[in-house]
């Protein structure tokens, strides 16, 4: 089951327990593989700890977060999304990188 926080939960949430931000549409949020709906926002810096590379459930073990913009393909959107999110990130003191998609694929299994 995707986790789903809104704007407005953002400025409290507790976001030490995810591994990534993701933005999809509304219509996108049901369907189990990726979408052009989707866009990995943020990922962790260490995304993947040891023991899981060594027992192969890396994959299995990513937690994600999701959030719903108005208009996913409206670049306005999608950076109110992103300067709040710096934000959230910043107080928490979290590192990582954003718009990971632009190094590697960010489609893999979804849960």
């Amino acid at each position: 089951m995707k986790t789903l926080i809104s704007l407005k939960e953002l400025a409290d949430a507790d976001l030490k327990t995810f591994n990534e931000i993701w933005l999809s549409s509304a219509a996108s949020l049901s369907e189990h593989g990726p979408s052009e709906d989707q866009l990995c926002l943020w990922r962790a810096n260490q995304l993947f700890t040891h023991d899981m590379l060594s027992e192969g459930t890396h994959g299995q073990n990513v937690s994600r977060v999701w959030l719903v913009p108005d208009d996913i393909d409206a670049p306005a959107n999608v950076m109110e999304i992103e300067q709040a999110v710096r934000a959230r990130l910043a107080e928490l003191e979290m590192e990582g990188e954003f718009y990971p998609a632009e190094q590697a694929d960010t489609h893999n299994s979804f849960a």
